[in-house]
């Protein structure tokens, strides 16, 4: 199947990280866990689940797809249902965050809970001030998943 150029760069990425996941795993979570604990053994799990949702999205990347759970370098809008505000994160790789911006770290507390988080999903998000719960209204891949 013939997929639209529009998608090259979007499976680039996705390739992109799934190659550094596979070469730079280990050399990862010594830099960000360097104590073999329960927070590195989560973190490597869920690594290597977001790997099987990346390489299952790329066999048939679709629109729908590609932006129906948020990866690195998708746009999620949450809505906070205990007040109804808004708010847009892109989720990034940890060297790319930028709260200014809205790249937030899919290492950092909101961004971990929020991987491969769904579309129309609601989630009990733990944060600093004790726990909230969100909606995601919407994601998109914006492209802000590159590895450098």
């Amino acid at each position: 199947m013939n997929h639209s150029l529009m998608y090259q760069g979007s499976r680039l990425q996705l390739v992109n990280q799934l190659v550094y996941f596979d070469d730079e795993k280990l050399n990862f979570l010594n830099q960000y866990f360097p104590e073999p604990n329960q927070k590195r053994r989560n973190v490597e799990k869920t690594i290597s689940v977001y790997c099987s949702t990346l390489e299952r999205i790329i066999k048939d990347l679709t629109e729908e797809n590609l932006n129906s759970m948020a990866l690195i370098g998708s746009q999620v809008d949450l809505r906070y249902l205990d007040d109804g505000s808004t708010e847009s994160l892109t989720i990034v790789f940890p060297h790319r965050t930028d709260p200014n911006k809205n790249l937030i770290s899919f290492l950092s507390p909101i961004g971990f809970q929020l991987l491969m988080a769904q579309t129309n999903e609601n989630y009990q998000l733990v944060i600093p001030s004790g726990e909230t719960l969100v909606r995601v209204e919407n994601i998109k891949f914006v492209n802000h998943g590159d590895v450098h």
